[in-house]
């Protein structure tokens, strides 16, 4: 080692805490950490309850609208979309329905203001749909919405 007796028992001594350290954390790793006992059966029936469940929510369709889209330089573009929304909860469809003039302006405001060559890729479309569920979420002034579904979307 260092030819220093006192030197070598320190290094010594301290190889020895760090190995009996490390059999010790393998040890209470490997026994004394006992895994969460689950019931899967009432967690999948839960589950699917929950599933069922949110099926049972109707979605609210609105009407086909067409946007003219952002465009400088190039010729006219517009997109024709037509949207469903699914809702958190029931019993919100109606208020959704008569907020349907505030929800088609802001579709306006948020359609208008991308580019054609934006909305023709995925993740333009995942754009749009999460500006879109954002904005009329702050509207509305709580989670209401949970998704948006494009039943049309045509950009000409």
């Amino acid at each position: 080692m260092t030819g220093k007796p006192s030197i070598d028992k320190i290094i010594f001594i301290t190889a020895a805490v760090v190995a009996l350290a490390s059999a010790g954390l393998v040890y209470y790793s490997h026994n004394m950490i006992q895994k969460v006992k689950t019931n899967e059966s009432a967690e999948f029936s839960q589950m699917a309850d929950g599933l069922v469940s949110d099926l049972n929510i109707p979605k609210v369709s609105l009407e086909e609208i067409s946007v003219n889209l952002y465009s400088r330089k190039t010729r006219l573009r517009f997109l024709n979309i037509k949207l469903d929304l699914e809702l958190f909860q029931n019993g919100m469809q109606e208020k959704l329905k008569d907020l349907t003039p505030v929800i088609n302006d802001q579709l306006i405001d948020i359609a208008g203001n991308m580019k054609a060559s934006e909305l023709n890729s995925i993740t333009g479309k995942i754009l749009l749909e999460s500006r879109i569920k954002k904005r009329l979420n702050s509207i509305l002034g709580a989670p209401i919405i949970k998704r948006i579904y494009f039943s049309k979307f045509i950009i000409q």
